[in-house]
């Protein structure tokens, strides 16, 4: 069911007949921590390691710090609503990925292994993030990679020069329920399995012990 469901999504996407763009005519990249050079040092502030995104694309945890404590490190500034992508190798290939939310103060800062993709009022993030969080995405992403063994990345410009169908924002919002209907298939499967995998474990340490 699971395979299936994530065919029915990848169609989806597939069958958008809509003008292509680049993504870097409607996103800014890796946007400058000078954006937020004026903010009070006391100001707190979400920090996100690497660990804390998960490999199915959200964020699993956040930690509070101020600002002073993580300005002057090589930490990637983002805010509400941008998306991280991993860049190093093999978190990227993993799948760790999310959209920032929930940040305190809508500000954050974490690993400098991550891109940040920030939209533009013409593409919304949960649009842009669906097209982007593919397994084919990473495969091609995989094949621009520099850099030596165990330290290869990819370089911002590939997700720059991406071409992506350009909706319309209300047609973009369609497309988004879609998918989100789809994702919760997945979501329940997942959990039938989990719940079957502990029940079976139980069942074995019963009569094996």
């Amino acid at each position: 069911m699971i395979e299936k469901t994530q065919i029915q999504i990848e169609n989806n996407i597939k069958s958008i007949d809509e003008k292509k763009v680049k993504i870097k005519s409607i996103v800014s990249t890796n946007p400058s921590k000078r954006e937020i050079s004026d903010l009070d040092e006391n100001t707190i502030i979400s920090f996100i390691e690497m660990a804390s995104v998960s490999n199915d694309g959200y964020i699993i945890d956040k930690v509070d710090r101020p600002f002073k404590d993580l300005k002057k490190g090589s930490y990637t500034y983002f805010k509400e609503n941008d998306i991280l992508i991993a860049k190093i190798t093999p978190s990227m290939e993993n799948g760790k990925c999310a959209i920032a939310k929930g940040l305190t103060n809508n500000l954050g800062m974490g690993s400098s292994e991550f891109h940040v993709l920030r939209v533009s009022d013409k593409i919304d993030s949960k649009y842009l993030f669906t097209l982007l969080n593919r397994e084919s995405i990473r495969k091609d992403a995989q094949k621009k990679m520099t850099g030596s063994s165990g330290h290869k990345r990819v370089p911002i410009k590939f997700y720059e020069e991406l071409e992506i169908p350009l909706l319309n924002k209300a047609d973009q919002k369609s497309f988004i329920t879609k998918i989100e209907k789809l994702e919760k298939v997945i979501s329940e499967a997942n959990s039938i399995i989990d719940s079957s995998n502990e029940k079976k474990q139980i069942i074995l340490n019963k009569y094996l012990k």
